[in-house]
């Protein structure tokens, strides 16, 4: 390898302050096996435009052209993977989140029935003819009430007395089923939110299909879609928008174990043998859930996904 070979290269991907110092280093010195420091020449606008002028020559158009469809092939296909990945993955998500609110709205549509505090027709009787025996009074030959009788206008008109209020099973499990249901709907408003984003990165881009098959048009709409697709990938990591699609699965999560929380709380309170195997099959889901959440923490080689 000899020194001219090893500048001309250097001129090519070095900054021109930098690689006209070094090979001229290399051209003066290394032929001799010499290690003298050569003065550098301050850098004034002749000797860029001189530096410039060389590195024009150092670059053929075919090569140049050639080294536009390479830098845009590279940004295409890394960018076209990533939105293409992430659109499958909220399909995917926004499919679970509409089984998983169906699910949740059947078990709420029964469940917020218990928060009522509806009138209890034989509670409500059974208090009339108790206010009724207790207003009796006994005036031989005649038996008195000063409470009206049941089921007549007067006692109509005011009104059954309220039921008891829920109990706290009731109040726990409605809690958890309506928060799961929340963010179930929430994952899914995100899902979309992102999905409007991702087909927003990939508009107005040039094509393959549309794009000049070769000469100077083919050169500006390469360098114009490679800058293009580079500058709104510097705004999706700015912005962090793979934090968002992360929060979809896990706004998902959330809600699955909210919703199993309320049914344990639910079986536990109508009959303790189904929920001992209702606990033990939620434990498992539960076990395996953190475990391959955690695991990829202490082996790197692990292959789960953490966060989930």
């Amino acid at each position: 390898m000899t020194a001219e070979w090893t500048a001309r290269h250097i001129n090519r991907f070095c900054l021109p302050a930098a690689c006209s110092t070094v090979s001229r280093r290399l051209e003066g010195t290394l032929d001799r096996g010499e290690h003298r420091p050569t003065p550098q020449r301050p850098v004034t606008h002749a000797s860029w435009q001189e530096l410039k002028e060389q590195r024009k020559e150092l670059f053929t158009r075919e090569e140049k052209d050639e080294g536009w469809t390479l830098l845009s092939d590279s940004v295409k296909n890394y960018t076209d993977e990533m939105i293409d990945r992430w659109n499958t993955e909220i399909d995917t998500y926004l499919v679970y989140a509409g089984l998983f609110s169906a699910i949740v709205t059947a078990f709420n549509v029964q469940s917020y029935l218990a928060l009522q505090q509806e009138p209890d027709p034989m509670l409500a009787a059974m208090q009339q003819i108790s206010l009724q025996l207790s207003s009796l009074t006994i005036q031989p030959p005649f038996v008195n009430s000063t409470h009206p009788a049941f089921g007549s206008s007067d006692a109509a008109s005011a009104g059954p007395a309220p039921g008891p209020p829920p109990d706290a099973a009731t109040v726990a499990i409605n809690t958890l089923w309506f928060s799961s249901l929340i963010l179930s709907l929430t994952s899914a408003s995100v899902g979309i939110m992102v999905k409007q984003w991702l087909n927003e990165f990939k508009s107005s881009l040039p094509s393959d299909k549309t794009a000049p098959a070769s000469g100077e048009s083919r050169k500006g709409e390469t360098l114009e879609g490679a800058r293009l697709r580079q500058y709104r990938l510097n705004n999706i990591e700015k912005w962090r928008v793979d934090l968002v699609v992360l929060a979809v699965p896990i706004l998902l999560q959330l809600a699955l174990a909210f919703f199993l929380a309320g049914l344990l709380v639910l079986v536990w309170s109508l009959h303790p043998t189904v929920a001992a195997v209702t606990t033990s099959f939620v434990s498992l889901l539960a076990i395996f859930t953190l475990g391959t959440m955690l695991l990829p923490a202490f082996k790197q080689s692990c292959a789960y996904l953490s966060p989930q």
